[in-house]
């Protein structure tokens, strides 16, 4: 058997970030092969984080990465089991990792799945399956990436809370001046939590059953027939500038609609909208 010397053991130390006497384990068992040491420990970690698997992950980060250019962003939510742990550089630092992978992705909605099997930007010998079952020999607990979105568009504008439970994305058809007026958006859409961008986009059923129950309070108000109509439809209008992105009274601009802040920012549509809260 070959002879261990600690500067091995230090190095694939420095390389994993394991305890040392599991790198000096995986170092014998591979007879001081350093390639093979850190398949062996892959494969003791890999086999660790899935009997863990049924973990209950209720903490966690929402990550947002946007393209140097604001033409392309991804978001994740990132899972694991205590608040200690969410917080530290090196979870923070992989769920930025996932979200910039997600942003290269060709789907909407990435799965989570496809997500893993990518190939680590920084290393590509690894996939961020692997980087997981590095992490959880790290820190021991079970890690889930819950969710992903991708979004792309002429300007791509995000905001996250301090939390770090809570973020979101818009995609804009100009570029806002200024561009302030792309994180102010994000931060209504995150106060309001619109259903859609505009009223069209809103859900068929649920403005015809608004409608409907507006006519049939009107008619049992008393109200005369041949204006029962009127005021059916201006409780709906009502109901969608309640939940239509465009149609919401802004709130960092009082009395004025979203639509109409943005227009004045030179941004005539938003193209995009997703909003992320970690755990629902």
């Amino acid at each position: 058997m070959a002879e261990i010397t600690p500067a091995q053991v230090m190095d694939l130390r420095k390389k994993t970030d394991l305890p040392m006497m599991d790198c000096k384990k995986a170092l014998m068992e591979a007879n001081g092969d350093e390639q093979a040491a850190l398949e062996i420990l892959h494969r003791k970690y890999k086999g660790k984080f899935e009997t863990k698997a049924e973990r209950e992950t209720t903490e966690g980060v929402v990550a947002v990465w946007v393209a140097s250019d604001k033409k392309s962003a991804g978001m994740v939510e990132f899972r694991c089991e205590t608040a200690q742990v969410a917080k530290t550089e090196q979870f923070q630092k992989l769920a930025r990792k996932l979200a910039q992978i997600v942003a290269g992705q060709s789907e909407t909605e990435p799965a989570p799945d496809a997500v893993m099997a990518a190939q680590d930007p920084e290393n590509p010998s690894k996939t961020i399956k692997d980087l997981f079952g590095e992490m959880f020999g790290r820190l021991g607990e079970n890690m889930v990436l819950a969710r992903c979105r991708k979004m792309s568009g002429e300007y791509v504008a995000e905001y996250s809370h301090f939390t770090g439970k809570i973020a979101t994305m818009v995609a804009l058809s100009h570029v806002p001046s200024p561009e302030e007026a792309g994180r102010d958006l994000c931060q209504h859409v995150t106060f309001s939590k619109p259903m859609a961008i505009t009223k069209d986009g809103l859900p068929a059923d649920m403005k015809e059953r608004v409608k409907a129950e507006a006519r049939q309070d009107a008619l049992e108000a008393g109200k005369p027939e041949q204006i029962v109509d009127k005021i059916a439809e201006g409780k709906l209008n009502a109901w969608c500038a309640q939940h239509a992105l465009m149609e919401q009274e802004h709130v960092k601009v009082p009395k004025t609609a979203v639509r109409k802040v943005l227009k004045q920012a030179g941004v005539e549509q938003v193209t995009d909208m997703a909003f992320f809260d970690l755990g629902t």
